[in-house]
């Protein structure tokens, strides 16, 4: 009677990035060409609201909505050029997702602000506050899109959102037993 046992264990470990650096390849990407025009298109509207003195009908409210908008924005950019979304905890994909979904509503809103009071008061930085308006809501909705994908897709990959590394290890136990029986 004969009795072998093999254990074998593996270990693999995986980095995710390079840690904080700037990353030039994402600049030619088209997720930066969507945040280049959204900052671009909001801080035309947040300059054309702020021509004509609308303030008692609405001028702040998409003032506001621009400039914030701009200003998030920029923060997002920022942080993916610099791939420091890969060192922060948390579910970035997903936070990212929220974000473009809320300010689509908001800039929606401001948007029919402007149409509504544009149309009322015939104001050409009001009229135009609206269309570049509806030009950033259009690239902010691609951009809400490409984000839902993004967060379905890494919902199926494990580890994601750990921010670094990810381990994995792996054990395989093989056993045979050999018996004779004589008779």
């Amino acid at each position: 009677m004969s009795t072998e046992y093999v254990e074998r264990t593996e270990t693999t470990t995986t980095s995710t990035g390079d840690g904080i650096s700037l990353q030039s390849g994402y600049l030619r990407s088209l997720r930066a060409y969507l945040k280049i025009g959204e900052m671009v298109l909001c801080l035309i509207a947040f300059i054309c609201s702020s021509i004509d003195w609308w303030v008692p009908l609405g001028q702040g409210w998409a003032q506001f909505v621009f400039i914030s908008a701009l200003i998030t924005t920029l923060i997002f950019f920022i942080f993916h050029l610099f791939n420091v979304f890969s060192k922060l905890p948390g579910p970035w994909v997903f936070i990212e997702f929220v974000y473009y979904a809320v300010y689509c509503v908001l800039i929606f809103i401001a948007v029919i602000v402007c149409l509504a009071r544009g149309a009322q008061y015939n104001h050409g930085g009001i009229i135009a506050a609206t269309v570049f308006g509806m030009a950033a809501l259009a690239l902010y909705c691609v951009d809400t899109f490409f984000m839902y994908r993004d967060w379905q897709a890494s919902k199926y990959h494990a580890g994601s959102g750990d921010g670094g590394a990810a381990a994995t290890t792996t054990t395989t136990t093989q056993s045979s037993y050999e018996t004779r029986t004589q008779y």
